[in-house]
């Protein structure tokens, strides 16, 4: 309706402007005394008929106007909420932008539902791989404000980084504003996030039951690691050769190319060898064949031309990274060493273990399941910011509810914090804010989410007696 309004009064326009041009024009000619000079029109002549013309035209364009004023004005408010929707749409296609222009996924999962992120433990020196959260439920806990401070400040001591430009990332406002609303549009259904809970729970639970197997492994990796510096400075004496001969034969000229492939028929035939030595001496790469008869050998179809382009890049890149292992050997072992001797020690003082029949004899009056289901929560929902080491693995867990980003749990701290079971499950339901009192002289940072949205009553309450019992491990 109002583009019709627009066509309109800008056709009455461009009629009433054609009119006073052709008015204007009419009847002058090449002696036309300059009308300062001329004497007008006489009363009669100016109040006949081109007084009403010029009035009926002034009507006729007042009434147009009349008319189309309240029409536009009548449209103005679906206009606005379409510009509204345009420009959130928008916001949000950028935001989406953002997030693959920073690798967001990298760490956070390809969807953002979560994943894990590389990361070199301060304590151990040891590489480990920190538990990312899921982003697609994050606004059923933290409002707002409290999601722009983590993106724009990151975690300290965690794999997130600051992205705002106030915390030194290269967002800008607008930027950090967009990316917030792309994780509006990825939310998912509460009943979604609730049943999330159990799989949670299951996982986490899981995990405690596994502890053990996952410590062995990590050990093993770590000899492996060892292994692996020790063996470095033969790796370089074994794999020098064959790479300067790998390059040589694919950067030779000359020669027949039967299936025209761009790689000599020779090439073909000495880079396959070649390749059969590397991958016996250093598994990590693997060998390639390459078939002169056929231009695309590798069963992936890349051109026999691309794959062993590639195949020389990767074992010279891996040669220069034998060599710089080589020259840093010591202060690898070293450090290698060191991360060894922490996880041993990891494995025989077992700080992540939690006995759950001892939890159910002293806060549930034994019952098993609902011990098991207390810690299930806890361990899935809150270790991550109030037990130390959590999210990189059971190796580097320190005690239950020893306190992280979030405050230790232990010596009663619950009972100390909070008066009575009621007021430490409003707390937990809706969080803290920042500057608003809870509980005993708290004061809230915006750090601790809530989780009424999250947990049922239930759950809530389980974790509450757990938190408030005299046993967490």
């Amino acid at each position: 309706m109002s583009s019709i309004v627009i066509v309109v009064v800008a056709l009455g326009a461009l009629g009433w402007l054609a009119v006073l041009v052709a008015a204007g024009l009419r009847g002058r000619t090449k002696d036309e005394v300059p009308p300062n000079l001329d004497p007008f029109k006489t009363d009669a002549e100016l109040e006949g008929r081109r007084l009403d013309r010029v009035l009926s035209v002034a009507v006729i364009l007042s009434g147009l106007l009349a008319i189309s004023l309240p029409v536009y004005w009548l449209g103005e408010i679906n206009r606005q909420e379409g510009f509204v929707e345009q420009f959130s749409e928008e916001a949000v296609e950028r935001g989406h932008e953002h997030v693959l222009e920073f690798a967001c996924g990298d760490c956070h999962g390809a969807a953002l539902n979560g994943g894990v992120a590389g990361y070199i433990d301060a304590r151990s020196g040891v590489e480990v791989s920190w538990i990312a959260p899921n982003l697609t439920d994050i606004f059923y806990r933290y409002d707002e404000d409290e999601v722009r401070f983590w993106l724009v400040n990151g975690r300290a001591g965690s794999p997130m980084p600051p992205w705002g430009l106030e915390g030194g990332g290269p967002m800008n406002e607008q930027q950090i504003d967009e990316v917030i609303a792309y994780l509006r549009s990825i939310e998912v259904p509460q009943s979604q996030v609730v049943a999330d809970v159990e799989t949670a729970v299951d996982l986490a639970l899981s995990s405690l039951a596994g502890a053990d197997d996952s410590v062995d492994a990590q050990i093993e990796t770590q000899l492996e690691l060892i292994r692996t510096v020790e063996e470095a400075p033969a790796l370089v004496v074994a794999l020098q050769p064959l790479a300067e001969s790998a390059r040589s034969v694919l950067d030779g000229a000359g020669g027949v190319d039967v299936d025209e492939d761009g790689v000599t028929d020779r090439a073909e035939t000495e880079l396959t060898a070649l390749a059969e030595q590397v991958a016996a001496i250093d598994p990590s790469l693997a060998a390639v064949v390459l078939d002169s008869r056929n231009p695309a050998s590798d069963p992936t179809g890349a051109s026999d031309s691309r794959t062993a382009s590639a195949w020389v890049s990767a074992l010279e890149s891996r040669l220069t990274s034998l060599q710089l292992t080589v020259d840093r050997k010591d202060d690898i072992l070293a450090t290698a060493e060191e991360g060894l001797t922490f996880l041993e020690e990891a494995k025989a003082e077992r700080l992540y273990a939690i006995d759950l029949q001892a939890v159910a004899d002293a806060t549930f009056d034994g019952n098993l399941d609902d011990a098991t289901r207390a810690v299930g929560v806890f361990q899935s929902q809150c270790a991550r910011c109030h037990t130390s080491g959590y999210s990189e693995g059971p190796a580097f867990t320190q005690p239950v509810g020893s306190g992280a980003l979030g405050p230790a749990l232990w010596d009663g701290r619950a009972n100390v914090q909070f008066l009575d079971e009621a007021q430490m499950k409003e707390f937990l339901s809706l969080g803290s804010e920042v500057g608003k009192g809870y509980g005993v002289n708290g004061i809230g940072r915006g750090f601790m989410p809530g989780f009424g949205q999250v947990l049922s009553e239930s759950d809530l309450d389980l974790v509450i007696r757990y938190l408030r019992g005299e046993v967490l491990r």
